[in-house]
């Protein structure tokens, strides 16, 4: 008989989960193509565009560990609810013409986004078996990289047609309806739910754990060279590898599509291979060798070799880094949230300044080379956790 704590409702609760992290992805990154466009509407420059990604970045950032607190106030189906409906901000896109309302907007979808991570986190641990967790981890995964994929390489065909705020308005209407099925049909796993509220002072010691101030240190480099990268190649490989836009876009793209692709395939790697310290190691060192190859790449088929590295890569580290917070004494369902928006916290924050960084000193140098090789030896900080990391699968 099956178990009701593990009811096969749970896949109901995936599919519309899946949803969700596409909505998510899909709109994560979608201004960057379309960069120039909107430098020209707005008369400004690349440090001003790069807020359209580093505002998104930096709320994420900083409502993580708040979103991570707000399930065990209001419940993992209530928190979604709020995500999803800031997440579909962009849907008022068509309707303003200031580029600080855009920010605005993009800020409330970030704060979404931050919110719908650790709530992610917390639903999974309800409603699967611990043996289903990295697999469904790398599912939900590969629905955000699948959505980053989609964003990016449509962005510039759809906005050729209609313009670019109408082409993230029709983004912003997958986590609208997203949200309304998960209003519909989302449920909390009651069985599994600790009903008790925490404080910040009862988590300290959770976020201040050996192990989650390694993570989150180690997630730094990662982010930093996904986040900066995917804003700025496009445009760079539009101004010095003689690509149109649309061109630039469907190679960048391919970093979030291989993501998709092999989260999966990282998810059963991990459900089956115990040493998680090898598998953030091994990432932690190959990821600056693809970033290399997809600045100085001679061909286009080194560079799409190079970038379909960078999304495998990837892959194996995000995997890992959701899964193992789960794998930690005394975390549940209850605190999962709270640890995984601990460790990524930090690694958010970085990738703010990551856009920023890249374009401002383009600004300064006039070349993209000094910043891009900057970003692309920053994933070595996973090398630390990998080395240090004290848990009983990572032995």
């Amino acid at each position: 008989m099956q178990n009701p704590q593990y009811s096969y409702y749970r896949w109901v609760i995936q599919s519309i989960l899946f949803l969700i992290q596409i909505g998510l992805g899909l709109n994560f990154m979608a201004p960057s193509p379309l960069f120039l466009s909107i430098m020209e509407n707005y008369d400004i420059n690349k440090g001003i565009v790069g807020l359209l990604i580093s505002s998104v970045t930096f709320v994420m950032a900083l409502f993580l560990l708040p979103g991570g607190f707000l399930i065990s106030k209001i419940g993992s189906k209530n928190a979604m609810i709020l995500s999803g409906s800031l997440m579909s901000s962009g849907l008022l896109l068509p309707f303003v013409d200031s580029f600080i309302i855009i920010i605005l907007l993009r800020i409330l979808f970030g704060i979404g986004a931050a919110i719908s991570i650790p709530t992610t986190s917390a639903i999974t641990m309800e409603w699967f078996k611990p043996k289903e967790l990295s697999i469904m981890n790398g599912i939900n995964e590969s629905g955000r990289a699948l959505g980053v994929s989609l964003g990016v390489l449509l962005a510039i065909p759809i906005a050729n047609g209609v313009g670019w705020n109408t082409t993230l308005f029709f983004y912003s209407m997958i986590p609208a309806f997203a949200t309304l099925f998960w209003t519909i049909g989302g449920r909390t796993s009651k069985t599994k739910v600790n009903k008790t509220y925490f404080s910040m002072s009862e988590n300290l010691p959770f976020i201040f754990n050996r192990n989650v101030l390694l993570l989150a240190l180690g997630t730094i480099g990662p982010l930093t060279l996904f986040v900066g990268y995917s804003a700025w190649l496009p445009t760079y490989y539009n101004e010095f590898k003689d690509m149109t836009l649309a061109e630039a876009g469907s190679i960048v793209s391919i970093i979030p599509l291989i993501n998709a692709i092999s989260n999966p395939i990282s998810g059963v790697i991990l459900s089956k291979f115990n040493s998680r310290k090898l598998l953030l190691i091994s990432s932690g060192s190959v990821l600056p060798l693809f970033a290399f190859g997809s600045v100085f790449g001679a061909s286009e088929i080194l560079l799409i070799i190079s970038v379909a590295g960078i999304g495998m890569f990837m892959s194996i580290f995000i995997v890992s880094i959701i899964t193992i917070p789960m794998e930690l004494p005394n975390v549940d369902a209850s605190k999962v949230g709270i640890v995984t928006a601990a460790i990524l916290t930090t690694g958010n924050f970085a990738s703010v300044v990551s856009p920023i960084f890249i374009g401002t000193f383009t600004d300064y140098t006039g070349s993209y080379i000094p910043a891009l090789i900057i970003i692309a030896l920053m994933p070595l900080t996973l090398i630390i956790p990998g080395c240090f990391l004290k848990i009983s699968k990572s032995q």
